[in-house]
């Protein structure tokens, strides 16, 4: 009877102790730990990033603002400064002899500058500008065919210029939104200013001066020739040039163009405008 009672009491007592490690054992892993960090909130969602043709997702304001979108029309108003010039060769590849006392390098070199509306659309303007332009030269330029003899040479001087009406037509390549690629043609007509004044040249000077008049013992003051003829008829002057360029934009409301071509002799030149 003890023995049983001893077995029965041991049993309790394991029974117990089981029982109580357990609970222990729970207790611990429903405990947070005390050195284990939280774990971070959950990120918040991002909003969805879409792109356009017109608007590049990653694009800065100021990129955004240089950005012009398809099918709207720009327009600007500005001025322009061109360089135009005639170098020597220019004149002699049509088979005529050139000679001067100072004959200047370039032969002919003046400037234009006026003012310029533009139309812009799609990579594509038309500018409409008057302008003023010199086509003068310094001093006397003698002149004479190449098959011709030494008593041909003639001296002639100008004080022209012209009052230009043109209208340019240029395409533009963009390579970022603020800087393009342009070529493209002008054409217009000018109203002559001034007077070409013609002259013979004597063989004496190796036909660099003027003959005081007609039948002066010269060779080269003989008649028939022309002698003091001034042109001051010249009231048309067609206008055509070919331009290759750069458009720049540095901000929305500016953009400047860099370009230079052939036409009425070469022509370099810089203009810009307000953009509305």
């Amino acid at each position: 009877m003890n023995k049983i009672f001893k077995i029965s009491i041991i049993s309790l007592v394991l029974t117990y102790s089981i029982y109580a490690s357990a609970q222990d054992q729970t207790s611990w892993d429903n405990e947070p730990a005390q050195d284990q960090a939280p774990p971070p909130p959950p990120a918040e969602e991002q909003p969805l990033v879409t792109t356009t043709d017109d608007q590049p997702a990653d694009a800065t304001p100021y990129a955004q603002s240089l950005h012009e979108e398809p099918g709207k029309a720009y327009h600007s108003v500005g001025m322009r400064l061109r360089w135009i010039f005639v170098p020597k060769w220019m004149i002699s590849m049509f088979g005529v002899d050139i000679q001067g006392r100072n004959l200047g390098k370039p032969l002919v070199s003046n400037l234009g500058i006026g003012a310029e509306y533009t139309y812009r659309k799609d990579n594509f303007d038309i500018t409409a500008a008057i302008w003023w332009a010199g086509l003068d030269w310094d001093g006397d330029i003698s002149f004479k065919q190449k098959s011709e003899p030494p008593q041909s040479w003639e001296v002639v001087s100008s004080n022209l210029s012209a009052l230009l009406f043109t209208a340019d037509f240029i395409w533009s390549t963009p390579i970022r939104d603020w800087v393009a690629i342009t070529y493209g043609v002008g054409v217009g007509f000018g109203i002559g200013i001034g007077e070409l004044h013609r002259d013979e040249a004597t063989v004496a000077s190796g036909g660099l001066d003027r003959c005081p008049g007609p039948n002066t013992g010269d060779s080269g003051c003989v008649t028939p020739g022309e002698f003091d003829v001034v042109y001051d008829k010249i009231k048309v002057v067609p206008w055509i040039n070919f331009l290759v360029g750069a458009r720049f934009k540095p901000h929305e409301h500016m953009a400047i163009y860099v370009d230079g071509g052939f036409g009425v002799g070469f022509q370099m030149g810089i203009r810009g405008g307000y953009i509305f």
